[in-house]
């Protein structure tokens, strides 16, 4: 292990003393290394110092990635020992200790590694209940999870706001408010280069985070004798001036995807007509996954650590020239001599800045270049605001030529971001309790559209290229590889240039949109959105989520409403090619291509193709039957032996924070676990189970032995990938009867005298109210109706051997089993809150902790968890 810092150092001491953490410290500092080996720590050596879960949350996806590969390193050097276990533990149910979670790499869907890295926009997504990751059946089991796992968050100032006047909304300030809300739950690390410094103070009063930052003398280890030199020039980027400056290796970053591939043609013409030996290569996001990770391994060997001369700072590598967007601002760790950027905000100027002499005893020089401008005289800014953009090309002038160091840059931070840092600040104060308010109404009736507010309003489009998806896409269309483009890219004067070209080809459709099969119309036209369709359309049924939702594809007949928000489209290959080294190209003509080019795309076919994924191993394809008891003693392995270590850090802060003795929470888990099922045990669901597995093993041409009469099932054989087994069951008689919130109206009274919850006021009613909560939900999110429900003989013996299997080495309190109701008549659990699907009423003072909101979303994150993997210990 390498010798640290003094500032990660005081990182370690600060999270062993209970506090959390604002981290500033220069780009290529060891940010990563000082908020993740803590964590580390504390897991090797089991001390509860952390919870016993880590999510690295990200602002794009190219840092997660670059962050498993520090990560693996990381664990590659702990002692064995120290390791092996935890490596064993997240084996037994198919993870491993690290995975990723983004929308080009979902590994790991519903965070259940170790340590998950993953973008903000799939955190937030989850935090709220409209995640991105899992279908709507499924959408409340990620949102415990950021109260239950440290989380390190980087570089936030790239986390998006909306671009609405005066608003506070967007991913920033969302996540400002849950690290509010969360702050004496959990531990987290707030960490980047590029933070103004009032901006810091004041959040770190809002989080009740300390902050550490580098001393002058650390700042001077840090630098290793590296110095860049800032350079204004009055003219916009051109491919001349990148071979005029251009020494052994240059960086060239451009605001947009089209100016990137521009660029990197003219760059390509100049190199080819001059004969120069310089290999040339494009980095953007409108790359396939495969060749994403080779460009990043292609880099990290061209201007990685080991292309240079450690005590010299000379390059030793090959002479290349890089031209690339926004996606290397953060996350890679290359550098060159020369980098050339257009002009952004000073935040995103100092990130790309970080990839020039960015080891020890380099000496780099950065280019900034104003703008071209449009018909109007005006300066293209996009993706950027003009004011910020502005401030920065001013700001500059007191550095051009100057050496640049950390000192410097914070000065340049706070002349151009200060102010408008404090206006967000105090409008996000203002309309704090509207924020609060929006994320709390997301949680009750869960509406991805909420996502377009609380999370980022730049709307991301998902395309992929195919003839014939209605044929060969009729499930999971994410799952193919996708390309996300501003949906301005397939609309006005490019839907028309698109148009033109189809019917010069003779083309019957241009684009074409994913919609649900019986979700009706998916056009926005008549205001639906089509992810919010899938999630409630699978969130109808409990037992949806074993069936795979089906899709068809019509075609977009109405761009300016309908591509904003569609699921996935899917254009032809004759509209739109993609080339290896160009990326995603469209044929209408938009990108100028040279004669030599032209004839290389010309006699290019290029169709998605689906993407492999990784399944959890505790996620079986087919289910076997078993009885209540065992399915119950697998529930019970799988909390005490892996989840439980995972969430008793929660469990206890919960309990300080909500006047609880020790223990009470996974008390309550438990009785959870062996109640769950509880309404599977009634007369209804018995007979449908004895009938199914009747008719299964007639289909399958099985001989079948009845069960004797005191077999109790709790699982019935059944083969989630088959999907002749939906038509048998329609067969049956008899149709299978819900069970969750049965379990509950039958169970109440005997969960709240377990738990000593003897009248509402009693300090454990939140925690009984939590506990029905996570049992009436634990297949669907929005579950509230149970019907006439009677249990069948031996019931509660069943659920006598099922509450010893889960006490395990608790000590058995009395209990009184004659208090489960042995039948109940139809009705609903939340009578007065129907509509809104309340299962508490949280207060909206943004003062007041949602203790009990989170208790619930934590005890449901268990339940369901410990659900999923039972199979695997049985």
């Amino acid at each position: 292990m390498k010798t640290l810092y003094p500032y990660q150092e005081r990182v370690l001491q600060v999270l062993a003393q209970g506090r959390n953490v604002i981290l500033v410290i220069p780009t290529g500092g060891g940010k990563t290394l000082a908020a993740l080996l803590p964590f580390l720590q504390s897991c090797a050596f089991n001390d509860g110092t952390l919870p016993g879960k880590a999510v690295y949350v990200t602002p794009m996806r190219v840092l997660a990635t670059q962050f498993t590969r520090t990560c693996h390193q990381l664990l590659e050097e702990l002692n064995p020992p120290l390791i092996e276990p935890l490596r064993q533990r997240y084996a037994q149910f198919g993870r491993p200790l690290l995975s990723l979670q983004t929308g080009e790499s979902p590994d790991d869907p519903q965070f259940e590694s170790l340590i998950t890295a993953c973008t903000i926009d799939q955190l937030l997504a989850s935090a709220l209940g409209v995640p991105y990751s899992v279908d709507g059946a499924r959408a409340n089991i990620n949102v415990g999870l950021p109260a239950s796992a440290y989380l390190i968050l980087d570089e936030p100032h790239l986390y998006p706001l909306n671009r609405q006047g005066q608003s506070c909304f967007g991913a920033l300030t969302t996540t400002i408010e849950l690290l509010r809300q969360l702050k004496d739950l959990t531990r987290f690390t707030f960490m980047s280069a590029t933070l103004s410094r009032p901006l810091v103070e004041q959040l770190a009063q809002m989080i009740d985070a300390e902050v550490i930052e580098a001393s002058d003398e650390e700042l001077a280890a840090l630098a290793r004798g590296r110095q860049r030199v800032f350079r204004r020039v009055a003219e916009p980027l051109s491919a001349e001036q990148v071979l005029e400056r251009h020494q052994r290796c240059s960086l060239v970053v451009c605001n947009r995807v089209e100016r990137a591939q521009e660029l990197y043609l003219q760059l390509d013409e100049l190199i080819q007509e001059r004969g120069l030996d310089i290999r040339l290569q494009l980095l953007h996001s409108r790359f396939s996954d495969e060749d994403r990770r080779r460009q990043s391994e292609e880099l990290q060997g061209w201007l990685g650590p080991a292309a240079w001369d450690e005590k010299s700072g000379r390059y030793q590598g090959e002479n290349v020239i890089v031209v690339a967007t926004q996606v290397v601002e953060v996350g890679l760790d290359i550098s060159v001599e020369t980098l050339h950027s257009e002009l952004s905000p000073a935040n995103s100027l100092i990130q790309r800045a970080g990839r020039c002499a960015r080891f020890p005893h380099q000496q780099g020089q950065v280019f900034v270049y104003s703008l071209p401008v449009d018909d109007q005289g005006q300066a293209q800014t996009l993706p950027y605001e003009p004011e910020p953009c502005q401030r920065t090309w001013e700001a500059l002038a007191e550095y051009d030529g100057q050496v640049v160091r950390f000192q410097e840059e914070r000065r340049l931070l706070d002349t151009v971001h200060c102010e408008s840092d404090l206006q967000l600040l105090a409008r996000y104060e203002e309309q704090r309790p509207d924020l609060l308010e929006k994320m709390v109404t997301s949680l009750r009736k869960p509406d991805p559209r909420v996502r377009s507010t609380l999370i980022r309003d730049d709307l991301q489009v998902a395309l992929l290229v195919h003839d014939t998806p209605e044929e060969e896409i009729v499930t999971a269309p994410w799952q193919w590889q996708l390309f996300t483009l501003r949906p301005s890219l397939l609309q006005g004067r490019h839907w028309q240039a698109l148009q033109e070209r189809a019917a010069a080809l003779g083309l019957d459709w241009v684009c074409k949109q994913a919609v649900l099969v019986g979700a009706g119309s998916g056009r926005a036209a008549q205001g639906e959105d089509h992810s919010r369709t899938r999630s409630e359309t699978a969130a109808q049924g409990e037992d949806d989520s074993r069936r795979e939702p089906l899709y068809t594809w019509e075609p977009v007949t109405n761009p300016a409403t309908e591509i904003s928000s569609a699921l996935v489209l899917a254009l032809p290959q004759a509209l739109v090619t993609y080339d290896r080294d160009l990326g995603l190209v469209f044929r209408d003509g938009r990108l100028p291509l040279t004669a030599r080019w032209q004839q290389r795309l010309e006699g290019t076919r290029y169709q998605s193709r689906p993407l492999e994924r990784r399944r959890s191993g505790a996620v079986s394809q087919t289910v076997l039957r078993q009885r209540y008891e065992e399915h119950i003693g697998g529930l019970a392995d799988a909390y005490h032996y892996g989840l439980y270590h995972e969430l008793v850090y929660a469990l206890r802060r919960l309990e300080e924070r909500m006047g609880l003795a020790a223990g009470t929470i996974d008390q309550a888990i438990q009785l959870a676990l062996a109640l769950h099922d509880l309404g599977k045990l009634a007369e209804g669901w018995q007979r449908w189970a004895r009938s199914w597995e009747r008719l299964y093993h007639e289909k399958k041409g099985l001989h079948y032995q009845e069960p004797a009469a005191d077999y109790l099932f709790a699982k019935t054989t059944y083969d989630v990938r088959a999907r002749e087994e939906r038509q048998w069951e329609q067969e049956l008689a008899v149709r299978r009867p819900n069970h969750a919130c049965e379990s509950v109206a039958l169970a109440c009274r005997f969960i709240r005298d377990c738990l000593g919850a003897t009248t509402p006021a009693s300090p454990t009613a939140p925690v009984a109210r939590a506990t029905c909560y996570a049992i009436a939900r634990h297949h669907t999110t929005g579950a509230h109706e149970y019907g006439a429900t009677r249990l069948a003989p031996g019931a509660l013996e069943a659920v006598r051997r099922a509450l010893a299997l889960v006490q395990r080495e608790t000590s058995p309190r009395p209990m009184n089993l004659q208090l489960i109701l042995p039948e109940c008549q139809q009705g609903d659990l939340f009578p007065e809150n129907v509509r809104s699907g309340k299962f508490s009423q949280p207060d909206l003072d943004p003062q007041t902790p949602q203790y009990e909101t989170w208790l619930a979303f934590v005890m449901t994150r268990a339940l369901r968890l410990a659900d999923q993997r039972a199979d695997v210990y049985r």
